[in-house]
């Protein structure tokens, strides 16, 4: 007895599966875009106030010495916010990026799923000496799901290292100018 083993009704199935994952990255990449917009709005709000506030110190200046002190001034929590800025916009990027393989990885699963039952079917309905031909085919299979699980092992591996990086920049960053604050503050 031979079965078709891809049903119009898979096929179909298969298509609607497609078409909500792609919806659904869609709506990931929406939202990612909706953040960095957002953020970056605040921060050209807050760099315009910041202008303000420094043209207005600049215009009082009355020698030289003070003109330094005001641009050290300016400079110091310049660059405490555009350290914030990047860590938000990474902390943007990782959350999608997380999102996104965690789509991939549902839709990897369900692939293997149905890819694991259709040899299986193969199996139970081929014809006498094909045996090795379908241990063949499993043992592709076996592999190249190994392979997949060793690419998506190193990958989580290489963004915790990012991760990690980006976040001892961020405090060396930190460290940097904080003193330097401290120091302004205690000269005014």
């Amino acid at each position: 007895m031979n079965q078709t083993i891809v049903t119009p009704e898979h096929f179909l199935s298969a298509i609607k599966n497609a078409n909500a994952a792609m919806a659904q990255l869609a709506a990931t990449s929406f939202d990612a875009m909706e953040k960095q917009i957002d953020l970056n709005l605040k921060t050209a709000r807050a760099s315009l106030a910041d202008a303000a506030e420094a043209s207005s110190q600049m215009l009082g200046v009355k020698d030289a010495q003070e003109l330094y002190g005001v641009a050290q001034g300016a400079a110091q929590p310049a660059a405490a916010k555009v350290t914030g800025y990047a860590r938000q916009a990474y902390d943007i990027n990782a959350e999608t990026a997380s999102e996104v393989a965690r789509l991939a990885e549902k839709q990897v699963a369900d692939l293997n799923k149905s890819m694991a039952g259709m040899i299986n079917e193969l199996s139970k309905t081929a014809p006498a000496g094909t045996e090795g031909v379908i241990a063949l085919m499993k043992s592709a299979f076996s592999a190249t799901n190994t392979a997949y699980d060793a690419m998506n092992k190193a990958s989580k591996q290489v963004v915790e290292m990012v991760e990690a990086n980006v976040e001892a920049v961020a405090k060396a960053g930190e460290t940097v100018v904080s003193p330097a604050a401290k120091g302004r503050k205690r000269a005014e």
